[in-house]
């Protein structure tokens, strides 16, 4: 009888330290905060020489791509047009019912558009001729590609039939003034 109390006993100190009247308090470390250094987008050994020159960036592309001329390379160093970029790529993922990681970057380029259609114009439209700096941005779902062009106000879907990019203007080509072509124009006259 004797063990079977202090059986009972024990018993109901232990379903006594488990009931949920007892509250445990609980201890809180506190970690010291640490300096966490932030990325930079210019590496910091840049000196003003290195870095690309704004103004650069909106002459007109050239059409054959050089080593520092990547698709990537404006978006790493243009933050503006990375936004847009990403701008345009939620836009073709909300039409096509698609998430933005499936719609793929291909390429992005500075254009200086010589009207406020940004070089998309829409038929019956008219529009203000004026220079205005932005983008040309191409992306793709699959096969499919998706072209806007932009400001930095608007990002706009351009119809490859209707696009229109500025043409950049080529000099003229004139023979040089020289003692035999001289002759030659007295002789004829």
């Amino acid at each position: 009888m004797r063990t079977l109390r202090w059986l009972l006993l024990i018993s109901c100190g232990v379903i006594a330290a488990c009931s949920p009247s007892t509250t445990l308090v609980p201890t809180l470390t506190l970690i010291p905060a640490t300096a966490t250094p932030i990325p930079s987008p210019v590496p910091s050994t840049a000196t003003l020489e290195e870095l690309p020159d704004p103004r650069t960036l909106f002459a007109t592309p050239t059409t054959a791509p050089s080593a520092n001329n990547t698709p990537q390379a404006l978006i790493e160093i243009d933050p503006i047009a990375a936004e847009l970029v990403g701008i345009a790529q939620r836009l073709v993922a909300q039409e096509l019912d698609l998430p933005t990681r499936r719609v793929r970057f291909v390429e992005a380029e500075p254009y200086t558009w010589t009207d406020s259609s940004l070089g998309c114009p829409m038929p019956g439209q008219t529009y203000t001729g004026i220079q205005i700096n932005g983008y040309r941005i191409v992306v793709s779902v699959g096969d499919d590609e998706y072209i806007f062009h932009t400001d930095f106000d608007r990002v706009l879907p351009c119809d490859p039939e209707n696009e229109q990019l500025p043409i950049e203007a080529t000099p003229e080509v004139t023979e040089e003034a020289t003692e035999e072509s001289t002759q030659e124009a007295t002789e004829e006259a």
